[in-house]
């Protein structure tokens, strides 16, 4: 195995969020679990901004960016119904060391993925090289919003920004979407995916492997709706090699996110 643990979780929120009842998601409380699973870097996004159309969460995540040392690294949460003052609080931080990208959630804020009110996002990321996380998922019958988000719209963009480099979340979710989602990952060579969430299907860190290769696998827990622990050890105990472990726990984030890592 690797000689030093060094784990980069791609995918984790702070900030309350009155939808669901979790564990401490302060930023004293993230250092704490990903100090206990060796976790020195974790990308993030603010869950006000996702949820409350509280703009773009830099704020708080300058915050946190100081208190962790630099060990917490900020997504813009970019709502499509807010789209000038969200632009502009990022031009404003693009010299800083914290940003990582961008993040963008069809579903939280009921705009389809493939919606031209994108297309400033699609087109700012495109002219600063930043990221895209976006929220992907498979169709759900007690979540019809989820359908806002299916992987495939998102060919559009893809298609015409094809430098911008995108991070499908949660690896479209199930069934569908997963496949979907490894379609277009297998299709573009700009297009990588994390497993963050409640997506514990059956070997999945192998078939991902398998179908897309490990250079286009992020890890990310979704804390703190998941923990570290539900993905670590699906990695940690998956029978591919140790080269492809350090690319899914860390290396393809740093790559991706432009991460420095000391």
């Amino acid at each position: 195995m690797m000689a030093e643990p060094f784990i980069i979780d791609a995918h984790v929120h702070l900030g309350p969020a009155r939808q669901i009842t979790h564990a401490d998601a302060s930023v004293a409380g993230l250092l704490r679990v990903m100090d206990g699973h060796a976790v020195r870097l974790a990308v993030c996004s603010d869950h006000a901004a996702l949820l409350e159309r509280a703009g773009t969460g830099l704020d708080r995540l300058r915050q946190a960016f100081e208190e962790s040392g630099g060990r917490i690294r900020g997504l813009a949460v970019i709502d499509p119904r807010d789209l000038d003052s969200g632009l502009r609080d990022v031009e404003k931080t693009l010299d800083w060391e914290g940003l990582a990208g961008i993040k963008i959630h069809p579903s939280f804020h009921q705009t389809p993925a493939d919606d031209t009110l994108y297309a400033p996002v699609w087109s700012f990321a495109s002219k600063t090289g930043l990221p895209i996380l976006a929220h992907t998922w498979s169709v759900s019958a007690h979540n019809p919003s989820q359908a806002l988000s299916t992987p495939g719209r998102f060919k559009r963009w893809v298609n015409q920004f094809p430098n911008v480099r995108l991070v499908l979340g949660h690896a479209g979710g199930r069934g569908d979407g997963r496949a979907e989602a490894v379609e277009l990952v297998s299709r573009y060579p700009n297009v990588s995916l994390d497993f963050a969430g409640d997506i514990f299907c059956y070997r999945l860190v192998e078939s991902l492997v398998r179908s897309v290769t490990a250079e286009r696998i992020l890890f990310g827990s979704d804390y703190p709706w998941t923990g570290p622990a539900d993905h670590l050890t699906r990695v940690l105990l998956a029978p591919i090699g140790d080269a492809d472990k350090e690319k899914i726990l860390w290396k393809n984030a740093a790559a991706v996110y432009r991460l420095k890592v000391k």
